[in-house]
């Protein structure tokens, strides 16, 4: 019934948009959309480069209200969020950077308003009032700088203008959640052209896509994912004469939230371990019902977000050449707390007050740019620095001594009871643990560690193009990145008496292997009656990495620093005016960088606490920049007087390194694959406005994309074993999208409209270890919306549908922490459906 209902309702859509008579209207062609993909104004059919740009017009209709949305409708795009509203990920074509380690930088570059965001997570929230979005896909090392190996998505908003206008809109939405949303703004002339200006405001609030069984806590809150944020943005534009201009912008958004629970997908043999200390803590096997969207949480996942910024854009135009400069600080700041073991039960947690995430960013860039003779020219600078602070704390609960005892043995009590017989053993003077004090409540690493990292970034760069013909161009660019970073880790001591006696007796770097710690193995396994193997595994999960005081004994502070030239050359060719064709060759970099958190193995080795101790090798948090070289064919056409556009490129892309982040139930690593990888395929994109039917646009997208890691040699650790010549996680084949939407005539001077826009995605693993249980079958999401509205845009009133036909997916598979064989996911929204009321003036 459910295929059913969602053919019909595309077929009546469809059937609609083709079958209305025309009607007056002005005529709309391909040949003048304008983007900025080299940093100047440029027709889409003249850049060498493979764009799409989205009008401000479709993203409303599509409902993008942040990049997660535009996923909808732009092919080769795949955003996913995990654990937290900053744990938001852009892929394209394939690649993307795993994990949420802010110490790994983003392969896919954001820029808003001419201003790189130095991660994918600070860019995510409202967008505000949106001019158009460009999506460039494929290294853009010349003019967009280092951490652009995939692409970038290039945001412009609506800017003041010198004639008044005022935007109001009002949304309600239910279904999945019920909520609401309204926005404002108001631009005109300060000054008669001189001084104009732009005010902004939004404020939504929605209920929860998930509801929590909070089995007493301490939490209270019943829901999670839901929404509670207000943003403004002011801009002021300046006429500073004939040829000089300035704009001045600042922005503030505050969230205040509860995200993100995780169901269970998987429940293995721990989760009878589970359900015996809280009956109903995790699905027992075969009872997972992820799409339910009830799960268990006991503790709280509230996140506490406030970013803001300013930014200055100046540009003069001198006789022969233009000059810009555009200046920006922001800063970023999220509080989180999160049930670490997405169970009823009280395992591990994470505290609010001490999880905390600081990112401040400053950048400035000074460009020129001009022509002479033949030569279209640009040269500039850019100059980065960013200030990093994670405050990061792991805590046990009340349940976790037990858990781990009856995980390991069946007992509830052998947490203290090997304690008790290795302490009385081999510490003199031992006082025996009473059942409970192996690992109070709130133990482990409850002061929290901090992270500081400071970072400049600084580059040269050129980008020309120059005619060497009346229709073939050549066009050059060369940047040279300079990347410095100093970080520090301020670890807290353990507060987990249990592990202090294992350390006591192994000694803090746990090294099981050494002739002494054998010995002691052998005759400890004799009188307890535990197998030496299954000592070494108890003593390894009752010294977790939150648990052990090594870590506050090591000397984390190190430094780096890359030079790094990217870059890249290409040969254009027009044949007419309703074709090009063009070849190029570009080379990205991704700057390297420190796993800011605690681990015990880095990529396939594991970390010698020996060595660190002694200070004769540094704690290897260090990872490699990544590097990627790529080749793109393109072929862009018009046809149809200048009413379709069709495009198809040709990629190839091979990396010389490449950064993985990985986890494996029990820590994050990062793992530099020096092996490389290859992402290769082709796309098709097509927009159309349709003479014989005026009001029709249809526009849309097919990408093949075969994301595979190159085979190497077994290194000896399964989770990086597993990878050699597999395809990447969260890189399906194949991405379609598309959308059609269509206006016509309503009555005396309103219109109605329809619109349906949708992707698919083939399947695809889920999970940066590539296990099975994380493969997300293809599926596909469309968005919808039918309105009626005054054909002078002075209102409109629609009702849209986002998830039409309520398609389960999951966004990211994962190991449940702390439980071997059980697995659980983030997921992708349930259907919401609502109605928006604008007004215009």
């Amino acid at each position: 019934m459910k295929t059913f209902t969602r053919a019909a309702l595309m077929a009546a859509v469809s059937a609609a948009a083709f079958a209305a008579p025309a009607f007056a209207q002005e005529r709309q062609t391909v040949d003048v959309i304008t983007v900025t993909a080299q940093k100047r104004e440029q027709g889409i059919q003249d850049v060498p480069v493979a764009v799409t740009a989205y009008t401000a017009e479709l993203l409303q209709n599509s409902g993008v209200r942040d990049i997660r949305d535009l996923a909808v409708i732009a092919p080769g795009l795949n955003v996913t969020s995990t654990s937290s509203e900053y744990s938001t990920t852009a892929r394209i074509r394939g690649v993307g950077t795993v994990g949420d380690n802010p110490g790994l930088e983003s392969s896919v570059g954001i820029v808003i308003d001419g201003v790189p965001r130095a991660r994918n997570g600070v860019s995510f929230g409202d967008l505000g009032e949106v001019e158009r979005i460009e999506v460039l896909r494929g290294p853009q090392g010349t003019l967009f700088g280092a951490n652009t190996s995939a692409g970038i998505i290039n945001i412009v908003t609506a800017g003041p203008e010198f004639e008044f206008g005022a935007n109001a809109e009002a949304t309600y939405m239910t279904d999945g959640a019920d909520g609401f949303r309204i926005a404002g703004s108001v631009t005109g002339p300060l000054v008669e052209d001189q001084a104009a200006f732009r005010l902004y405001a939004a404020r939504g609030d929605r209920d929860g896509f998930q509801t929590v069984q909070t089995f007493g806590g301490p939490r209270t809150i019943g829901e999670d994912n839901n929404q509670d944020f207000y943003t403004v943005r002011g801009q002021l534009l300046f006429n500073l004469g004939e040829s000089g201009e300035l704009t001045l912008q600042a922005d503030f958004t505050n969230r205040d939230e509860n995200c993100c629970g995780a169901p269970s997908i998987v429940s293995g043999p721990t989760a009878a371990a589970i359900n015996a200390l809280v009956p109903g803590g995790r699905p027992l096997p075969g009872a997972e019902d992820p799409f339910s969207r009830v799960i268990q949480s006991n503790r709280d996942t509230t996140q506490d977000i406030e970013d803001g910024g300013f930014q200055f854009e100046y540009t003069y135009d001198f006789e022969n050449f233009s000059l810009t400069a555009i200046g920006s600080t922001r800063d970023y700041e999220i509080t989180t707390g999160q049930d670490t073991d997405f169970t009823g039960a009280d395992i591990v947690y994470r505290d609010p007050s001490l999880n905390s995430f600081e990112f401040g960013n400053s950048t400035f860039e000074l460009r020129a740019q001009g022509q002479r003779g033949n030569l279209d020219w640009l040269v500039g600078g850019f100059f980065s620095t960013e200030d990093l602070v994670r405050r990061d704390a792991i805590q046990y609960g009340s349940d976790f001594e037990a858990y781990l005892g009856l995980i390991g043995g069946g007992n509830p009590t052998l947490v203290t009871t090997l304690a008790n017989g290795l302490g009385g053993a081999f510490i003199p003077g031992f006082t025996p643990f009473a059942p409970g004090q192996g690992f109070p409540a709130g133990s482990a690493n409850s002061g929290g560690d901090r992270y500081e990292q400071d970072g400049q970034t600084f580059g040269l760069f050129t980008h020309n193009t120059f005619a060497v013909a009346e229709n073939t161009d050549i066009t050059f660019g060369l940047r040279w990145n300079s990347t410095e970073k100093d970080a520090t880790a301020q670890f807290s001591p353990a507060n987990a008496p249990a592990c202090d006696v294992w350390e006591a007796v192994f000694g803090e770097a746990l090294d099981f292997s050494t002739a002494q710690n054998q010995a002691i193995l052998a005759g400890f396994s004799q009188a307890s009656q535990v197998p030496v193997a299954s000592l070494i595994q108890f003593g390894t999960f009752t010294c977790l990495p939150s648990a052990r005081d090594v870590y506050s004994n090591i000397n984390f502070n190190e430094s780096l620093s890359e030079d790094e030239v990217t870059g890249l050359i290409s040969l254009s060719h027009r044949f007419n005016d309703d074709f090009l064709m063009y070849g190029t060759y570009s080379r990205g970099y991704k700057a390297g960088g420190f796993n800011l958190d605690r681990f015990t193995q880095a990529g396939s080795n594991q970390v010698n606490f020996t060595n660190v101790l002694a200070g004769t090798s540094p704690y290897p948090a260090q990872f490699d920049p990544e590097i990627v070289n790529s080749f793109e064919i393109g072929i862009k056409t018009e046809a149809l007087n200048d009413t379709l556009l069709a495009n198809l490129y040709l990629f190839h892309s091979d990396f010389e390194s490449f950064q993985l982040n990985t986890f494996n139930g029990l820590a994050f690593f990062v793992t530099s694959l020096n092996q490389g990888a290859v992402t290769q395929g082709a796309e098709f994109e097509l927009l159309w406005f349709p003479e014989t039917v005026p009001g029709l646009t249809i526009q849309g997208g097919v990408t093949y994309a075969d994301a595979t890691y190159n085979s190497f040699a077994p290194t000896g650790t399964p989770d990086v074993d597993r990878l050699s010549g597999q395809n990447f996680s969260l890189a399906p084949e194949w991405y379609t999208s598309g959308s059609i939407s269509y206006v016509r005539p309503f009555g005396d001077g309103m219109e109605w409209l329809a619109h349906l826009s949708g992707r698919y995605m083939s399947d695809q693993n889920t999970g940066s270890d590539l296990d099975p249980e994380k493969i997300q079958d293809g599926y596909a999401v469309f968005n919808g919306r039918i309105g009626i509205g005054a054909d002078d845009q002075s209102w409109a009133l629609e009702l849209f549908a986002n998830n039409l036909f309520d398609e389960d997916y999951i966004q990211v598979g994962f190991d449940g922490p702390f439980q071997p064989g059980s697995f659980n996911a983030f997921l992708g929204q349930p259907r919401t459906w609502g109605v928006t009321l604008r007004a215009r003036r």
